[in-house]
């Protein structure tokens, strides 16, 4: 049994294993805090028992993927701190059994795997949660942005490969393309929005840059233009280091389908890539699509046979379905008169094509299977309605010796009052 409640969901089992194992189904897919209590309900003590009710509290960790994190920096003092990324601006890659991070504003400078740190659920509470990690903004805030121009990082030495309209990159195309999937870029963008009303353009270093080129569509968070709460904003003027500079624009992942060289992309990483052509990505259909989809296939599978079989026993020749069942019924005497086979019935008969007679009474010279079938169904129809005329006639014998009788019975009546009289 399941119930819905203000803060998530009660399930209640009939024992205490069955609980466990969804609590420990569930830790393997999100991160989350497991916790088991039990209250003694009723108690016999002349038989030394008991009954205890278990209660398993599974609190998740409420961060999605693509929310931006504010990760405090006083987290670390407590020891559930994000690593490196503690004092920063982060954002949630994936959520597994653990929580990924990656730095939302790298320093040009530095390494692509320092901007990558993983949050366990332990450290989490232990750093007092919401306090430690404030969402700052959700994936509904992103906005869609254009690539303008590319400048990858080349690790320390703060060197830069300008990317120009002949000359491009190479892209992530899959683990075996031989390129790293995450780089550290200087990406200059521009709102969609914006495009035709103002030139205004941002620049903005991104974890991206084996995934973005020149035309890109991107989705991001507009620091420039976002309104945020009150906590919000004691948060980002308390929490960071002293070292941070909060970005104008932070990069999240590319969009499906957009343009560039590199294949399309799916949530800023896979790709599809097959030699100069691109092919859309399919989503992946759920279990409940699948099995109804294959439901539907078996049910038109099943219905396109009844029909082929309906078709090989002469029910339904081309375009005049049913006229033929009519008519067969009514030259087995189904029908008395022309006028029960509806309006135009003779007209039909009389049009009747030649060359559909001709063409069935070839299939069934060439089909002896369907020729006996519909020889076998014409004698059970001409049984039936003989067997139907048989009944109709003793119910009208009957009623005439009845009436009959009955006479009789009035006329000695008749004779019987006379001789009295």
């Amino acid at each position: 049994r399941m119930q819905t409640t203000r803060n998530g969901f009660d399930f209640y089992f009939m024992s205490l294993p069955h609980a466990q194992m969804l609590s420990s189904f569930v830790a393997r897919i999100v991160p989350m805090k497991i916790k088991t209590s039990k209250k003694l309900v009723s108690e016999d003590v002349k038989n030394n028992t008991a009954n205890v009710k278990h209660t398993v509290t599974c609190d998740l960790v409420p961060l999605c993927r693509d929310d931006l994190v504010i990760a405090d920096k006083a987290a670390t003092k407590g020891g559930g701190g994000a690593g490196r990324l503690s004092g920063r601006l982060c954002l949630v890659t994936k959520v597994s059994s653990n929580v990924h991070f990656v730095d939302a504003s790298p320093m040009r400078g530095g390494d692509v795997t320092d901007c990558f740190a993983d949050l366990p659920p332990e450290k989490y509470w232990k750093a007092g949660a919401e306090k430690s990690y404030r969402v700052l903004l959700t994936s509904r805030a992103l906005v869609r942005f254009i690539v303008l121009d590319v400048e990858l990082c080349s690790g320390g030495n703060n060197q830069y490969h300008h990317q120009s309209s002949e000359e491009d990159h190479d892209l992530y195309a899959g683990p075996k393309s031989g390129v790293e999937k995450y780089a550290l870029a200087d990406v200059e963008v521009a709102r969609e929005s914006d495009f035709g009303h103002n030139d205004e353009t941002f620049q903005c270093v991104t974890h991206l840059g084996n995934l973005l080129s020149v035309g890109d569509v991107v989705l991001g968070y507009d620091m420039v233009s976002s309104v945020l709460s009150s906590e919000a904003e004691w948060s980002v003027e308390n929490a960071f280091n002293s070292s941070f500079v909060m970005p104008d624009i932070i990069l999240v992942k590319k969009l499906t389908g957009s343009g560039g060289g590199g294949g399309e992309t799916m949530d800023g990483g896979d790709t599809a890539e097959n030699g100069d052509e691109k092919k859309p990505s399919r989503s992946k259909k759920s279990g409940t699509s699948k099995k109804r989809e294959r439901r539907r296939m078996r049910g038109e599978k099943k219905a396109k046979e009844l029909e082929e079989t309906a078709a090989r026993m002469g029910f339904f020749r081309g375009e005049k379905k049913g006229r033929e069942l009519e008519e067969a019924a009514a030259r087995m005497g189904f029908f008395d008169d022309a006028d029960r086979m509806g309006e135009g019935a003779e007209e039909d008969d009389d049009g009747l094509m030649d060359e559909e007679r001709a063409a069935f009474e070839r299939e069934l010279q060439n089909d002896p299977e369907l020729a006996k079938e519909l020889n076998e169904a014409e004698q059970e129809l001409a049984t039936r309605a003989s067997e139907m005329k048989d009944e109709s006639i003793s119910e009208e014998e009957a009623k005439t010796n009845d009436s009959e009788e009955a006479g009789i019975d009035e006329e000695g009546g008749s004779n019987l009052s006379e001789k009295s009289t």
